[in-house]
């Protein structure tokens, strides 16, 4: 791959992973909920790494390569630059599994954070005596740093993802709208081949150049389709802060008063959504008829005839 075709590349990512922070600030500002916090900072993290870890390393061993210096020597400043990228990689690891826990209303406890960062700043301390004391290594040392860092990443890499995204498809069946368990899925869809991307060319790296610079393309650009799929899936289904606690509010006073059941509030809601009763019956997992004879009862309970006489009801009591 030639050198022009190289600084294209690094160049090219640079710009899509700054438009990628652009857009994702627009989301934080807009629409203030907290695991959007969470996704941009795990964009910020993975963008400094991608500086520091890749595009750095990348930019600086073409320009000692002109400079006709040591190979050794140029690997093993490479190597110190994507040391000082590993903070920032595991900064976006925990970042995102506070994204999938927030998405789906749940919080990362302070065990767990023990749980995840002792292993890797210890992991963390050990590579960096592992780049002190190379010359220990033998004639393989460079070998040796490489493959470390390769399964470090690829063993990380999976164990993080596949929690994370286990979190989002097992935990958005608690979503009473079929449209929010959908949506949050296919988000989750998106990051599981953004991991596989990943690790897979990653660990093909060593097969040639064109593999490396496809990690850092999938790195840098790939998020531009989640980002974009979330702005679309907030402007559509986003509800104001404000707005939905007026609504909780009304709810559980129209609740208390004709002492609706647990069940029948979950329908009240999805009817207040504008489920039809087969959404309904998909949302919680029970028969259409079963729908029906819920409907019924609210209907008797309350003295409404019908969806929109029930939904004014409610509103009454805001």
């Amino acid at each position: 791959m030639s050198e022009t075709i190289q600084i294209i590349i690094l160049t090219g990512s640079l710009i899509t992973g700054s438009i990628v922070i652009m857009f994702s600030n627009q989301l934080v500002r807009k629409y203030k909920l907290p695991w959007l916090s969470s996704y941009f900072y795990y964009l910020i993290f993975l963008f400094v790494f991608g500086i520091y870890g890749i595009i750095g390393s990348r930019l600086i061993r073409v320009f000692l390569l002109k400079q006709d210096l040591d190979k050794q020597a140029i690997s093993a400043i490479v190597s110190f630059l994507f040391y000082l990228g590993i903070p920032f990689l595991i900064l976006s690891w925990y970042m995102f599994i506070r994204l999938s826990r927030e998405m789906v209303n749940k919080k990362v406890s302070s065990v767990f954070n023990l749980v995840f960062f002792l292993p890797l700043v210890l992991g963390f301390m050990g590579y960096g005596v592992l780049l002190v004391k190379r010359d220990l290594l033998g004639e393989n040392r460079l070998e040796l740093i490489r493959s470390s860092m390769l399964i470090g990443f690829t063993i990380v890499s999976v164990l993080v993802y596949a929690y994370s995204l286990t979190q989002l498809f097992l935990h958005s069946r608690r979503f009473l709208d079929n449209k929010d368990r959908q949506n949050i899925r296919l988000f989750g869809l998106l990051y599981l081949i953004y991991a596989l991307g990943t690790i897979t060319l990653i660990n093909l790296s060593y097969l040639g150049p064109a593999y490396a610079f496809g990690f850092i393309i999938v790195l840098f650009a790939i998020h531009l389709v989640p980002i974009f799929f979330l702005s679309l899936y907030l402007d559509k289904n986003f509800v104001a802060s404000a707005e939905k606690h007026d609504f909780d509010k009304s709810l559980a006073d129209f609740i208390e008063k004709y002492q609706i059941s647990k069940r029948e509030s979950e329908i009240v809601q999805l009817i207040c959504k504008g489920n039809s009763n087969q959404d309904i019956s998909d949302s919680l997992f029970i028969s259409l008829q079963t729908v029906k004879d819920h409907i019924h009862r609210i209907y008797l309970k309350t003295g409404v005839k019908n969806r929109v006489q029930l939904t004014n009801l409610i509103r009454t009591f805001s």
